[in-house]
């Protein structure tokens, strides 16, 4: 088949998600993520993947699209569906950074790839027969009753689990609330860079009381080495890094002022170079956690291939949402399990 040198062809269209809950960080809140879905189609195949930009990260929907369509006007996608590393180099050289786009491509060449082979994602990347870890669920920003319901419904749902997102007046209260829910529950915070570097310190001494496991991005995204430096020398608990982490060349940087950062393809571009973060962390000594934008179970599935490789997961941007409009990954006891498709494994409901 490849050698007729059929072409890819990309084809592509917004996605947009509703939340089942109004989602907030401590920037915003949202109701619905507008991401992108795309396709490539060679010969009778056609792969799948999603982009997910975020404003944080200088993307958003009409930035995809139009990425998007320099992509398919400048033809760097070629004839070959295995060649997935020399199309995200063209990419790269093609437009810098909007990583959310290419990771959108370079998802689907990985679903074409394995439509074709026969073999799922996991498989042609050598990671079948591992474990995934554990994933955990977010309970977002809100009122302090809303709260409450959100942490009784991912009870009542059967999550082992829970993160919480912090950058209000009334964090020590929303840490308070859930613990006074659920006492023995692991739990992880995420700040999403909402805190000062003493503001951080003095966090970190009350959520190492109540049981936290880790603090994500306590600082803002542009803080400097020396600020997570400091915040890492005087806290009880361990620092993750996400929204300061993209490239692997980030996590070089950062290497002796953070215990463990969060990979999320959005972020990374794709599938390849969230192996290179997350085996660059690993050469540091660090923690990995994979986490997630809002997505639907094509970005969630995506990440789930690569999961194996990982100590922690955040992957519930689908179980988020109010409607998926795909079938991945399926989350069972804790767990998310992969189909037995090739590819992703994900197919439209």
């Amino acid at each position: 088949m490849i050698g007729t040198k059929t072409s890819i062809k990309i084809d592509f269209e917004t996605l947009d998600l509703m939340t089942a809950h109004p989602f907030g960080i401590s920037s915003s809140t949202s109701v619905s993520s507008k991401n992108v879905l795309v396709k490539l189609a060679y010969g009778e195949h056609v792969g799948f993947g999603e982009a997910a930009p975020a404003k944080y990260h200088n993307e958003t929907q009409d930035t995809v699209m139009t990425v998007l369509s320099s992509i398919r006007e400048a033809d760097i996608l070629g004839d070959d569906p295995f060649a997935i590393q020399s199309v995200s180099d063209a990419m790269d050289k093609h437009i810098a950074m909007n990583n959310a786009a290419k990771s959108g491509v370079e998802m689907a060449m990985h679903d074409l790839a394995g439509k074709i082979a026969g073999k799922s994602t996991r498989s042609m990347l050598g990671l079948a027969g591992l474990k995934i870890p554990i994933t955990d669920f977010t309970i977002g920003i809100d009122s302090l009753e809303m709260v409450e319901k959100k942490v009784r419904e991912a009870m009542a749902a059967g999550y082992k689990i829970l993160k919480v997102k912090q950058g209000t007046s009334y964090d020590r209260q929303i840490v308070k609330t859930i613990r006074r829910l659920a006492p023995d529950m692991p739990l992880r915070v995420d700040a999403n860079g909402a805190w000062t570097p003493k503001q951080a310190i003095e966090m970190a001494k009350f959520l190492h009381d109540n049981e936290v496991q880790f603090i994500e991005q306590p600082l803002p995204k542009i803080a400097s080495r020396e600020d997570f430096r400091l915040v890492r020398q005087q806290s009880p608990l361990p620092i993750f890094a996400d929204e300061s982490i993209s490239k692997a060349s980030d996590v070089a940087r950062l290497a002796d002022c953070i215990d463990g950062v969060v990979v999320k393809l959005a972020k990374t571009g794709g599938l390849l170079e969230a192996l290179r973060v997350i085996h660059t962390a690993r050469a540091h000594g660090m923690q990995v956690m994979i986490g997630c934008m809002i997505e639907s179970s094509i970005g969630i599935t995506a990440a789930a291939h690569i999961a194996p490789l990982v100590d922690h997961l955040d992957l519930d941007g689908a179980m988020l949402l109010a409607s998926d409009p795909f079938h991945g990954a399926t989350y069972s006891n804790g767990y998310l399990e992969l189909r037995d498709l090739p590819g992703l494994g994900v197919t439209p409901r």
